[in-house]
Order: structure tokens, then sequence, then C-alpha cells
């Protein structure tokens, strides 16, 4: 049933009564602790379309859908899951290679390195992707103006090698097209039968600075409003549409005006190194069409 003056409704949290697959990536704003109530969100459909899968948390958990077109402007990160999908064993291999030999701070430089100089072939530059997500600090994956990967060793000599994780997700790959691409364009194929689970960079609190530079040229308000019209123009061509983000009055305001269907759910950042500015924030989950709409 819809709700007709846009207020958000607070969802209950309930724990989960299923075990959830951990992606292989670390991800800033990754959805792995948020999946049960994504779960009761985000309906069953022929395909899922993600324009922001990231790590990938909710794709590998989704039992509700047959296919999945899974885009990023990340070209790095849609390269590694392109190359998982068709040589795992070889970018398995590399990593594996570089992960056992380069647990230092002069390894970490040198794949850096040659990550930044263009240097490494599809697989092995796959391998450095996935070797620099684990081995750099938090699993942040920023880039400097001029496009290069500039986070530090997170000083951790015994990193975890995400073998499980991996086969997981290798066992659901064929099921899955992935695109490196805008969300404008990834949306742009959103028709009647998919469900569209968008999960942007997050608009800033009133008074905090938000992290927005997953990939050259971050995310403005600007591509806020033009991602919510494209949901719209995709819901009216059949889809149906989830957002998540933050609870910012203007982005509050903004899918209220659009006939979103707004939820609250609680999220615990973990951005910070300190565990003590970890807070917990409710978070907005934007519905448009399904059960949720009333239609």
């Amino acid at each position: 049933m819809s709700v007709d003056d846009g207020a958000p409704i607070e969802t209950e949290i309930i724990p989960a009564t299923r075990t959830w697959q951990r992606p292989f990536l670390k991800w800033a704003g990754g959805k792995y602790k948020q999946l049960s109530d994504l779960d009761r969100l985000i309906p069953p459909g022929q395909r899922l379309i993600e324009p922001f899968v990231g790590g990938g948390s909710v794709f590998i958990n989704s039992d509700k859908h047959e296919r999945y077109l899974l885009a990023d402007v990340n070209g790095d990160l849609i390269n590694l899951y392109q190359m998982l999908a068709v040589v795992p064993d070889e970018v398995t291999r590399h990593a594996r290679l570089m992960f056992g030999r380069l647990n230092n701070a002069d390894g970490y430089a040198a794949v850096a390195d040659e990550f930044n100089e263009q240097m490494l072939a599809g697989p092995e530059r796959a391998a450095a992707f996935l070797y620099l997500n684990r081995h750099c600090y938090n699993g942040l994956i920023r880039y400097n103006r001029a496009g290069k990967f500039n986070v530090g060793w997170n000083k951790n000599t015994k990193p975890y090698f995400p073998a499980a994780e991996i086969e997981a997700f290798t066992a659901l790959a064929h099921n899955c097209v992935f695109m490196n691409a805008g969300y404008r364009r990834t949306l742009s194929l959103a028709g009647e039968g998919d469900v569209v689970y968008c999960d942007p960079p997050y608009e800033p609190l009133p008074g905090t600075n938000g992290f927005t530079s997953y990939a050259p040229g971050g995310f403005r308000w600007d591509d806020q409003v033009a991602l919510a019209e494209s949901c719209v123009a995709a819901h009216q061509r059949g889809a149906t549409v989830v957002i998540s983000n933050s609870s910012a009055p203007r982005i509050t305001e903004l899918y209220t005006q659009h006939g979103f269907t707004l939820h609250h759910v609680r999220a615990r950042r973990a951005i910070s190194s300190k565990s003590s500015t970890r807070e917990t924030a409710n978070d907005i989950v934007a519905v448009l069409g399904g059960m949720n709409s009333g239609k």
C-alpha cells in the first residue's frame, strides 16, 4: 500500500533466518550487513539489474532472479568480474602468487605501480585489483584525478585469501552479464520483468563529508537527480526499482517527489578506521513499483 505523505516506513529488524554468502571483495558501502532488510524489499523478477554492482553482496545472495545484468563505472572492477567468469583459474593463480610473495610494503608498492602504469594483461590486472583490494587500507577503492589508484597498504602481512568466496561467485557467473557502464546506459536497458537495485554513492548528510570517488569524476547532486529520473523512466517501461541511499533531507524529498515508497533501515558505517566513529545510521531504501507501491 502506498504512503501518501512520503514519510519513510520504519522497517522492523528481524534476525536473519538464512546464512548469507560473503563477497570476495571488501567494499566501502557494501550491503552484506543489510541483506536481511534488502531481501524483504527487493522483489522477485526475471532479471536483476545493478547499475552500481560494487562488491556484489546483493546479487551473490539473490535466489529470486534467473539472470543478472551487473554494471559499474569502475572498469577495473568489471574486468575482475569478467576475467573470473571466463578464466577463473588463471586469475586465482596470479592472485595466489601475489598474496604469497608480496605481503609487505615494497611488494604492495610494486603491484600498485604496475597496476597504475597499465603494465598488466587482463587476468593479471584482475588479480592485481583483487590483491590491492585485500591489501589496501580498509579495502578502500579510490582514484586520484589522474585516474591512479592511491590507497596505502594496510600493513597486514597475512591477509585472508577469499578462495571460497571466489568459488561461490564463479558458480553464479554463467548467469551474469558484466558491463563497464554508467547508470544512465545501464538503466536504459531495464524494462518489463526486470528488477533494478541501485546502490549509488550516498548523498552526504548535512554537515558531513561523503565518499563519492569510487571512480574518477565522483558522484554529485546532479547525478542523484538524474539517477532518480532514470529510475522513473525504467519503471515506466515496466521495471521495479529499489534504491539505497542516506537519509539526507534532500534525498528524502527527491524520492518522495518521484513517487517512491520510502523505508528506513539501520546501518553501521564502516569507512572509519576507528570503531568509536562507526555509528549506526538510518539509511533509506526507496521502492518504485511492485507490491511496495500498491501496484
